[in-house]
């Protein structure tokens, strides 16, 4: 397994331990993603994500199903949704960022200030090299 996707799993373990069922990484992000663009689309959610529109869209109509996410209609085009985060998913995402946050001190915790310095710009070099637009950090 690479090392992103063995960070992936324990991020998937941690969530599962702390009695979340049924939301992944994914749906997590995109709802964070949503909290920091507030009345965003959801094809705005797309392009930030890098994923397809109905992967996207199906996240959205589960988030929404559990109440973490409001879809409203927007006032001039009636076909594009906004979306809105409810307080529930506003603790949700502060849950899934405490979560990343302590991967990363797991991770990071025993290494130099010099060395990952070194390695946020490997990491961005990787980043620009492959084209990636993601998410704010």
């Amino acid at each position: 397994m690479t090392l992103f996707g063995s960070a992936q799993q324990v991020l998937k373990t941690r969530m599962q331990d702390q009695a979340e069922q049924g939301l992944g990484p994914l749906h997590l992000r995109a709802l964070c993603l949503c909290l920091r663009n507030p009345g965003g689309t959801q094809q705005q959610v797309v392009q930030s994500m890098g994923r397809d529109k109905g992967q996207v869209a199906r996240l959205i109509r589960e988030l929404e199903e559990r109440h973490f996410l409001v879809r409203t209609p927007d006032e001039r085009d009636r076909r594009v949704w906004r979306l809105t985060v409810t307080p529930e998913g506003e603790e949700k995402c502060q849950w899934f960022s405490a979560i990343e946050a302590q991967l990363a001190t797991d991770m990071l915790g025993g290494i130099g200030a010099e060395k990952r310095e070194q390695l946020a710009q490997l990491l961005n070099e990787l980043r620009a090299r492959i084209g990636v637009v993601g998410e704010d950090e």
